[in-house]
């Protein structure tokens, strides 16, 4: 508990009491004015009279105050007439997070979330009619299903079953293609991490299919100096690791962003660790080998090593 949730608390507390103190204050002098005036109520004496009266007084407050309370807060709607379902579904829920604990600590993961699923994918033309989108996009699912449920079950998986709100799905995903400024591409990647026994489940990405890098392009690098006793290949690693977080910030999908492809590396490691190990300070570059597309399935690069001109 925050101390934002404290200061609630006690501020909801103290609004009670003003309101409790407030009906109480009303009620009594309700009473106390019918009691002065010796007004009767059905014949009932004076004194009992105002002692009714102020407490019909204070229950029709209440009653008005729970109402507008009602009315204005969706969370007093709830304590009031849903308390008992959003405790079952709470219940409901710490059970379905033990079990997924369980599954997390116990079970073997076969398939990590956010990993590409299918080998090919399927490119939507940015011109294309609203009844062409949605062929695509539903002969894409059709194929993706008949690999996943003739591969997968090999890994412990149980056959991919037919949601019941697949129309509404498709139709969003050919939506959302509509709306890019460029030919969508689109690829099947897990929605969630698939332990054995688990039913697979997927999601189908809809990508634009646009330049990311053109050919040349610095892409990223990474300063190294000279006789500092640095391993060229764990620099390499960590030029990847900078190549794959610049895609990333580029919108590219993490199977995607991390699919690194060296074509070339000038000169070769053993040169570049031998220039390392002189003085100076180097510059580890990656360059894009040619336009990058997503189409293309990974980012090719070529790393070049140099040395920086002395001050």
């Amino acid at each position: 508990m925050n101390i934002v949730e404290i200061l609630r608390g006690i501020g909801n507390i103290a609004l009670v009491m003003a309101v409790a103190g407030g009906v109480a204050y009303v009620g009594d002098r309700v009473g106390h004015q019918v009691g002065r005036r010796r007004l009767t109520l059905y014949g009932i004496r004076p004194r009992y009279t105002s002692t009714i009266v102020a407490i019909v007084t204070g229950m029709v407050i209440a009653l008005v105050v729970t109402l507008v309370a009602i009315f204005a807060s969706k969370e007093v709607q709830t304590a009031f007439f849903r308390l008992s379902s959003l405790n079952q579904q709470i219940s409901e829920l710490q059970t379905r997070e033990q079990g997924l604990e369980e599954k997390v600590n116990q079970g073997t993961l076969v398939w990590p979330v956010d990993q590409l699923m299918v080998p090919f994918y399927r490119i939507i033309d940015q011109h294309a009619t609203s009844a062409q989108r949605m062929a695509t996009v539903r002969g894409f699912y059709d194929d993706a299903v008949k690999y996943l449920n003739a591969n997968y079950p090999r890994y412990g998986l149980h056959p991919y079953v037919k949601q019941p709100d697949l129309d509404k799905k498709l139709e969003s995903v050919a939506e959302t293609a509509s709306r890019l400024p460029a030919n969508a591409m689109l690829t099947v990647t897990s929605d969630q991490n698939l332990f054995v026994n688990d039913e697979i489940h997927f999601g189908i990405n809809v990508i634009p299919d646009q330049i990311g890098y053109r050919k040349g392009q610095v892409i990223a690098q990474l300063t190294i100096p000279g006789k500092s006793g640095a391993s060229m290949n764990i620099a390499l690693g960590q030029l990847l690791n900078a190549i794959s977080i610049s895609a990333r910030r580029t919108g590219l999908p993490q199977f995607l962003a991390n699919n690194v492809q060296p074509l070339q590396v000038i000169p070769d490691v053993t040169q570049m660790q031998q220039m390392i190990n002189k003085s100076g300070a180097y510059v580890l570059t990656a360059f894009a080998a040619e336009d990058f597309y997503p189409h293309l399935g990974g980012i090719p690069v070529v790393i070049v090593l140099t040395q920086q001109p002395s001050a």
